[in-house]
């Protein structure tokens, strides 16, 4: 009798995760159900949410956990993700154009072959994630933490790298042209046949740990940022760096 007893208890406690999280799944259709029927979730908890191909353009999720998330060939366009939670989430070949992702967490985070053109990434967080092929034109990544980012063949035309943290990032075969990386750490990175036509260098820490003055305004030269490389992005989030003057 005791061993049965012992047998009972043992499944019982085996069996806690998965009742528990019954409530949490039902929970998370629902909220799922609410997000692709209003397009609005923000500081929803969408764990592991299944959205590939999903209708999400200017879908409001600020805040929303979206981590393993299957988000593959979703339209995220001009979607506010502020301060959301991508980590390890999948957007292989997601639209994300003029979408708001300052301040998310796409660590770990597959972006191969997505669409960031104009998009706002400021401030993010995302190391160890994959953009190989990834379309970054115009965008913003500036004061960004992007350590060991795969950026491999990537187009990063025209982008403000400003003071952004890229140890370790790989550029190789990667078009950097006309971006902006005043400031950014390179320390180890790769820029096997990177394209670097017209991007400012100016105080970035190169792989080989030295700091560039490349772009840096010679003595007496206004420093003023002119950057035709972008004239045809309009951005919904980001203030364009190629219009300041400081």
């Amino acid at each position: 009798m005791t061993k049965i007893r012992f047998t009972v208890l043992a499944t019982a406690i085996a069996l806690l995760p998965f009742l528990a999280a019954l409530p949490l799944q039902a929970q998370n259709r629902s909220l799922l159900r609410q997000l692709l029927e209003t397009r609005g979730c923000p500081g929803c908890d969408l764990f592991g949410a299944s959205l590939s191909r999903a209708d999400l353009f200017g879908a409001s999720l600020s805040g929303a956990t979206l981590s393993r998330a299957d988000l593959v060939d979703a339209d995220l366009t001009a979607a506010d993700l502020k301060a959301a939670d991508l980590n390890n989430a999948n957007l292989r070949n997601s639209f994300l154009t003029s979408a708001d992702l300052s301040n998310a967490d796409i660590t770990r985070a597959d972006l191969r072959g997505v669409n960031l053109e104009g998009a706002n990434l400021s401030e993010s967080t995302g190391r160890d994630a994959t953009m190989q092929l990834a379309k970054l034109k115009c965008a913003d990544l500036s004061a960004a933490i992007l350590n060991r980012i795969d950026f491999r063949e990537a187009d990063l035309t025209g982008a403000n790298l400003r003071g952004a943290n890229l140890q370790e990032a790989d550029f190789s075969n990667a078009n950097l042209a006309g971006a902006d990386l005043r400031g950014a750490n390179l320390r180890d990175a790769r820029l096997k046949k990177t394209n670097l036509k017209d991007a400012n260098l100016c105080g970035v820490r190169m792989p080989n740990g030295k700091t560039s003055r490349q772009g840096c305004p010679a003595k007496g030269e206004p420093p003023v940022v002119a950057n035709n490389y972008c004239n045809y992005c309009y951005p919904f989030y980001t203030n364009p760096l190629w219009l300041e003057v400081f």
